[in-house]
């Protein structure tokens, strides 16, 4: 992780220097590029140990900075996107935050699959997705007592052991918290933001799998928007294109129409303080689009920094060039 970020940060100076060196002036105070984090975590709400892995940006290493917190699902050893989260930071694409990524403490990655159903979808459903762990060697069955509709217990998780947690260790700002979900986890990025808005101020909700269990999560909007007429959130959604066929699976889902569809409704609802943005991403899959939603997605949900990272390192403390990154 450590050689990564120091390649980025090669990578970029070799753009900035010619522009932003003569700017700098003196030689600054140095940065410090923390290792990640990992720690487990044994919920009395879920029946489950969870891994948590967590990085900090690129910071003065003294303390005199807080950052924002995005919220990860699906993570496995990592958090999503590590490095192109390091590099866009680095280059001034987004702001620097503390990334949280949640995952298992499992003997298997095929194992992930299973447990991520039970937690990220908030109903059951008659498409439990079955085992795999038969099919690889030295890979276990879990066993779950439960095989989906967990998403109230893993919501309580996150918002009564996870999130006080992270910022009892870490230099967050406790009012910013972002979320980042894919598939399911988009899915229970919707049930987060129809249930219990304030667990994030923003929500990037990539590849929605609103199709679960008979498009259940489309009553958990309506019966929001039936009982509130504001929502305090910045949210993108997007899709790929290819993601509507392709396939009896996902013919089913119908995952751009369903998307549209939840937009229409949230629209035309005009709810107070909801900034949406959605995207559809063309010639592009289930899979291949992954990578898209999240990178378009911090972009939108966060404000552009007044001055990229590398500038701001180069720069001296004090000096009327290192104004503080721009948050809204």
């Amino acid at each position: 992780m450590l050689r990564s970020k120091v390649l980025a940060i090669s990578v970029f100076l070799t753009g900035y220097v010619i522009t932003a060196g003569t700017a700098a002036g003196a030689q600054t105070g140095q940065f410090v590029a923390p290792e990640m984090d990992t720690h487990l975590i044994e919920s009395k709400f879920v029946d489950q140990t969870f891994e948590i892995y967590v990085q900090v940006p690129w910071n003065r290493g003294d303390d005199s900075e807080r950052f924002p917190v995005l919220y990860q699902t699906d993570s496995y050893g990592h958090t999503a996107f590590s490095d192109t989260t390091s590099i866009m930071q680095l280059g001034g694409d987004v702001p620097r935050f503390i990334t949280v990524g949640i995952g298992y403490d499992m003997k298997s990655p095929v194992n992930w699959l299973e447990i991520r159903t039970r937690d990220l979808t908030q109903v059951e459903g008659a498409t439990d997705i079955p085992s795999l762990a038969p099919l690889f060697k030295d890979a276990p069955s879990p066993n779950l007592k439960q095989k989906s509709g967990g998403a109230a217990a893993f919501l309580k998780f996150i918002r009564q052991e996870l999130q006080p947690f992270i910022d009892s260790q870490y230099p967050t700002v406790p009012e910013e918290r972002g979320y980042w979900g894919d598939s399911l986890g988009g899915l229970f990025g919707l049930y987060v933001l129809f249930n219990q808005p304030d667990t994030f101020n923003r929500y990037i909700i990539g590849s929605p799998s609103i199709w679960w269990a008979d498009r259940a999560i489309m009553n958990d909007a309506e019966a929001y928007i039936a009982a509130h007429d504001g929502l305090q959130a910045k949210v993108f959604m997007s899709v790929g294109a290819l993601e509507e066929v392709g396939g009896t699976a996902a013919a089913k889902s119908a995952m751009v129409t369903n998307m549209f569809h939840l937009e229409d409704m949230l629209r035309e609802a005009n709810l107070k303080g909801l900034e949406l943005t959605t995207h559809l991403f063309p010639n592009e899959t289930h899979t291949s689009v992954i990578g898209m939603n999240y990178s378009r997605g911090i972009q939108t949900v966060y404000t552009r920094p007044v001055q990229p990272m590398i500038v701001q390192m180069m720069t001296p403390p004090g000096d009327k060039q290192n104004r503080p990154e721009g948050q809204e």
